[in-house]
């Protein structure tokens, strides 16, 4: 892979002479600087600069890479190498790092299979054998939230799909296995979260991807979690609550860490030192901001993640368990929010990091285990028929799961279909026929069986799989066939919310 960067560092002031003379000097050892954590024998592939240009109170830049300390990388570490020299001497800060263009290209045979790959932020070229992605006016906030490093992400995942899932899947994965058309005409053609936002619902938060979700949303979202609770409770699934803080060594053994460790919060615990953490308040009050490196110095190691799936703690539950495969454990969680990481990707109420679920988990006999899958699709299927919404049922596209066996081969037992996904249609969008999913169900063989050491008691064969009812895209995908008026909404739905709950009003908003 190569990295292009052309970019700017931008200072609070004009630089002097002697002021230039010391950019200058930093600049001389950037190479030893973007050395830091390259392999041995990698060293070619460390960041170089290639051209520098000072004007007024800017630095121009060309920065070029391999794959080690990457060009978007290494200009942010060269932006606070000059900072802190320019800091110090002359009292200069940096105001502020735009990535006017960034060409990063990879070499590939399947390159092809790109042609009509989109990203967004992201412009793809394609030639027989050769990727370009380039990014255009890229800022620090941007860079450091890793659009680059998920775009890169996205298109591997895309290279590798036929790959990976060619030797899993016996279905082709986009496959449509089931299809309804709603019974009334559809006249709602706006987006849920626009109209949601104007009319009070919902309110930005300041976390990405997140939302504060006021009185008549959630009425509209504790309604679809009763409905879906009582079909699965008709399946024989009974409620736990799980855990949301999980430990790294259970996303080790479901090989998450390996599938897929940059779509996830990490989780420091802090230091139990009260008279450190008394200078970090009283840095904090003098200052009038919050001392982010002094916090860092008080915070442990990474030890957690935020559930990123929700059912980790049932295969911790069932780890070098004994259990009898004939008779299933059916559990079901809906015990709070779910979180992953989008990065770039988060956008509106349908991709959001913070969401909301119900998630069914159980293991048994492989049979049992498909036969228990069967069975919370078509729930949610009856549901979206009952409510006549326009759906359909597609075989599902790599699940996460599936994206350790990337790193190795451990010979693991899948079903010939291992995700299948509800998706309900969204009829604002007018350029294509998209759609929202809604419901994730899933067989994993023997994935997590073999990474917890889960057995039956007669050596029987044991699978586990998992159903998500994504209560938050349920919500999305019902508003954009129906509206927001309660009056034309269907009538199981005004049965079970009765009467929908006032927005709250604030002198200044909505």
């Amino acid at each position: 892979m190569i990295f292009d960067l052309y970019g700017k560092i931008i200072f609070s002031k004009e630089l002097n002479e002697d002021a230039k003379k010391a950019v200058e000097e930093v600049i001389k050892e950037a190479d030893t600087l973007f050395l830091k954590g390259v392999p041995k024998g990698k060293e070619e592939e460390a960041s170089k600069i290639m051209f520098y240009g000072i004007n007024g109170n800017t630095l121009n830049l060309n920065i070029l890479s391999g794959r080690y300390s990457r060009a978007h990388d290494a200009i942010i570490r060269l932006k606070k190498a000059l900072a802190q020299k320019l800091g110090k001497e002359f009292k200069i800060g940096v105001r502020k790092v735009i990535v006017d263009k960034y060409i990063i290209e990879l070499k590939d045979e399947r390159a092809n299979k790109l042609k009509n790959f989109k990203i967004p932020e992201c412009k793809i070229e394609v030639d027989d054998d050769s990727i370009r992605l380039i990014f255009e006016n890229l800022e620090e906030g941007e860079i450091k939230r890793n659009i680059v490093d998920i775009a890169i992400k996205l298109v591997r995942e895309e290279l590798e799909k036929e790959d990976l899932t060619s030797r899993v899947c016996k279905i082709p994965p986009g496959t449509i296995v089931k299809e309804y058309k709603a019974k009334r005409t559809i006249n709602f053609f706006e987006d849920p979260t626009d109209v949601a936002e104007k009319l009070g619902w919902i309110k930005k938060f300041p976390g990405r991807g997140q939302w504060i979700y006021l009185p008549p949303i959630t009425a509209l979202f504790r309604a679809f979690e009763e409905l879906i609770v009582e079909k699965i409770k008709n399946i024989g699934f009974v409620e736990v609550l799980l855990p949301k803080l999980i430990p790294l060594e259970i996303m080790y053994k479901m090989r998450y860490l390996e599938g897929l460790p940059e779509g996830m919060y990490y989780v420091c615990p802090p230091k139990r030192e009260p008279e450190l953490f008394e200078e970090f308040v009283n840095e904090m009050m003098v200052k009038k901001e919050i001392p982010i490196d002094k916090l860092k110095s008080l915070l442990r190691d990474p030890a957690y993640v935020l559930a990123p799936a929700q059912c980790e703690p049932f295969y911790q539950f069932l780890e070098r368990e004994v259990i009898d495969a004939e008779k299933p454990i059916m559990f079901f969680d809906r015990s709070g929010w779910t979180y992953r990481w989008e990065g770039g990707g988060a956008r509106g109420l349908d991709r959001v990091n913070e969401f909301l679920r119900v998630e069914c988990i159980w293991v048994g006999t492989p049979e049992i285990v498909e036969e228990i899958r069967d069975k919370t699709l078509k729930a949610a299927e009856k549901l979206a028929e009952e409510l006549d919404l326009e759906y359909w049922v597609e075989v599902g596209d790599d699940p996460f799961y599936l994206e350790g066996r990337k790193k190795e081969d451990r010979n693991i037992e899948f079903p010939d279909v291992p995700k299948y996904e509800m998706r309900i249609w969204l009829p604002h969008i007018k350029d294509e026929r998209k759609g929202v999913a809604v419901t994730s169900a899933n067989v994993h063989g023997t994935h997590f069986v073999e990474g917890f050491k889960i057995k039956d008691y007669k050596g029987r064969k044991v699978w586990t799989g998992c159903t998500g009812y994504g209560i938050t895209r349920w919500v999305v995908g019902y508003l954009s066939q129906y509206g927001f008026n309660f009056d034309d909404w269907h009538p199981i739905i005004n049965k079970k919310i009765k009467k929908l709950p006032e927005v709250p009003k604030l002198i200044t908003w909505p």
